[in-house]
């Protein structure tokens, strides 16, 4: 199976860590981890969809697009 992807859809609390891990990476400037980052948090995603609402995802994607922008933006002041 594809890394991190496994037969059960229960959120496993490594699962979590391994998100919150990478985005401290990521925010501290190591942004090699992104790629991970983002698979980690669509995984944790898809196992969360399976017990929330329509609006509570919609929520929460909005959450992970503001938390990326401010990334971006963090990434970019780092750049100039």
């Amino acid at each position: 199976m594809e890394k991190g992807m496994q037969n059960s859809s229960k959120i496993e609390p490594e699962d979590i860590s391994r998100v919150f891990q990478n985005s401290l990476h990521v925010v501290q400037g190591h942004h090699d981890v992104l790629p991970d980052l983002l698979t980690d948090t669509g995984n944790l995603l898809m196992k969360a969809s399976k017990k929330l609402s329509t609006t509570q995802l919609i929520l929460i994607v909005a959450g992970v697009a503001i938390a990326s922008i401010f990334v971006a933006k963090k990434v970019e002041e780092e750049m100039d």
